[in-house]
């Protein structure tokens, strides 16, 4: 991990929390930190999600994702690269360049940095070794597993993401689909089609909670995923995450999305109605920025922008809602040094 990106990570991490950590964020800021030193491969800055549970007492998670291009132009690494996955690196690298990255997810708010779960991205990726990656994470029993689950998507899914969580009881398998705009369209209007849609993968828990919820996520102007951990016997659980995607735009048009009569303020205010959110959610504006800075020859675009909120339905109950903030940097022409804040973030 380079001094750069450390600086930077410190940098987004300060200007999200406005060091106002414990309103919104609570007091893990240096075992995350910690977290983002194992976690830098070497190879340029990194994407940084802060996944933020919207009750209960402040805290978050950290997931830090390297992309596709960037290891493949930064390998060969050494075996202790990203937290002792660096031999999954190199062999990431020597694959073709199928789908976007890799990602550690660390359970910070637990005070867990250890076991992070470990995600690969295949999102647009026409084939890709799944055997060789369930290989190189200790988990070749997964690949049976998350073969199976993948031939019963319905049409429509598609995987954005899948990986496993070995510090979680019975190290799930965790697979992430899209739902196409089409399907989503119908499940705003047929909810009794999503359950039988969840049916079809495994998810047999009835009931009207999912149906509910997954009609006001389809019913939203944005995009629609589903998430599910499957267990050693095959399985989805009983648990499954219903998220909403808000487009990547630059900050002052992401805030506008959480005024109070924008469409992301609808969704979290049927969250807090439904008490799996508090009123925090409200703080999500003060963290969105996007800024433009230089250091001497370089000019660089540092950005916070919400991209996900998730709901998650156990045994036809809501469980809890999460925001997640994506936040990064990257080089910019040194013609482009106006703020950005007028200017979609690139990279």
């Amino acid at each position: 991990m380079s001094a750069d990106a450390m600086m930077l990570y410190e940098a987004l991490y300060r200007f999200a929390s406005k060091d106002a950590d414990g309103d919104l964020f609570g007091t893990s800021a240096p075992l995350a930190q910690e977290a983002f030193r194992r976690a830098s491969a070497g190879a340029s800055m990194p994407t940084i999600w802060f996944e933020i549970p919207l009750s209960g007492s402040p805290r978050f998670d950290l997931h830090v994702a390297h992309g596709n291009a960037d290891l493949h132009e930064h390998a060969p690494f050494a075996s202790d690269a990203m937290d002792g996955y660096g031999e999954l690196l190199n062999w990431y690298a020597s694959e073709p360049r199928e789908g976007g990255g890799l990602a550690l997810a660390y359970d910070v708010g637990d005070g867990r940095i250890d076991e992070p779960a470990v995600h690969v991205n295949v999102n647009g990726a026409k084939a890709f070794d799944t055997e060789g990656f369930f290989v190189h994470v200790s988990r070749p029993d997964a690949a049976a597993l998350y073969d199976n689950f993948a031939k019963r998507l319905p049409q429509g899914w598609r995987i954005w993401y899948f990986g496993v969580h070995p510090g979680r009881p019975g190290a799930p398998v965790r697979v992430d689909c899209f739902v196409d705009e089409g399907l989503k369209h119908v499940y705003a209007t047929e909810p009794a089609k999503l359950e039988e849609d969840l049916w079809e993968v495994g998810f047999t828990v009835e009931g009207q909670t999912v149906r509910r919820v997954g009609a006001e996520v389809a019913a939203s102007p944005f995009g629609m995923e589903l998430q599910f951990d499957v267990l050693s016997d095959g399985a989805p659980g009983q648990t499954v995450g219903v998220s909403t995607q808000f487009p990547f735009v630059h900050a002052s048009a992401a805030r506008t999305l959480w005024e109070p009569a924008g469409d992301a303020a609808q969704l979290m205010g049927l969250a807090e109605n439904s008490r799996i959110a508090d009123a925090r959610w409200r703080r999500i504006q003060d963290t969105m920025f996007s800024m433009a800075a230089r250091d001497g020859n370089v000019s660089q675009a540092l950005y916070c922008i919400p991209m996900f909120a998730k709901f998650r339905v156990r045994a036809d109950e809501l469980l809890d809602a999460k925001a997640y903030l994506q936040a990064g940097a990257f080089n910019l022409p040194l013609t482009r040094m106006s703020p950005l804040d007028d200017q979609i973030p690139e990279g």
